[in-house]
C-alpha cells in the first residue's frame, strides 16, 4: 500500500509498505476515507520536533472505516465509520483511569507514536476511535473528529 513517512525533518517520502496484517487484541484496522494536514503536522515536517521513531506514517486527522477488528473489541464492527482521537493515551497511567485523557502520564500523538492516517490502511486501538454518522462525508468527519472528544 502506499503512505506517507516522515524519515526527519524536510524528509516526507510516499513509499510502498506492507498493509497492516490482523489486529491484535483492542486493535482495530480501517481503510483511511480521507485525511486532513494539520498545522502540528506542517510543525513536524518542518523541525522533526517530535519524531518518536522514524519513518512514521503521519496524519492524525482522518476518518476510516473499520475493515478488521481484534479480540475483545465488541464497540466496532466491519464498515462502521470512524474517526480517531488525534491523542495516543495509555488507557492505564492514574490521569487515564480518572478519564483525564489529555493529560496522560504517557501522552503522544497518532502519526508519531505510531502510524497515523496518512495512508491507504491504518490501525488503531479501539479506544482511541469514535463512530461517526455514515451520511457524513469522510473529509468533514476527518476534520471535524478532534470536536468529538470530550477534554
Amino acid at each position: 500500500m502506499k503512505a506517507a513517512r516522515l524519515h526527519a525533518a524536510g524528509d516526507l517520502r510516499v513509499e510502498d509498505v506492507p498493509s497492516p496484517g490482523e489486529p491484535g487484541p483492542g486493535w482495530v484496522r480501517l481503510r483511511v476515507t480521507a485525511a486532513g494536514i494539520c498545522g502540528s503536522d506542517l510543525h513536524n515536517f518542518r523541525t522533526g520536533q517530535w519524531i518518536s521513531s522514524a519513518p512514521s506514517v503521519v496524519g492524525h486527522e482522518f476518518a476510516g472505516e473499520v475493515t478488521a477488528v481484534g479480540a475483545g473489541v465488541s464497540q466496532f464492527a466491519l464498515g462502521d465509520r470512524v474517526v480517531a482521537d488525534s491523542r495516543f493515551w495509555c488507557g492505564e497511567c492514574p490521569a487515564c483511569r480518572a478519564g483525564l485523557h489529555n493529560v496522560c502520564a504517557r501522552l503522544g500523538f497518532v502519526g508519531e507514536v505510531c502510524d497515523g492516517g496518512f495512508a491507504e490502511e491504518t490501525e488503531l486501538p479501539a479506544r482511541l476511535l469514535l463512530r461517526h454518522d455514515p451520511s457524513l462525508d469522510p473529509a468533514i468527519a476527518a476534520m471535524a473528529a478532534i470536536a468529538g472528544s470530550s477534554e
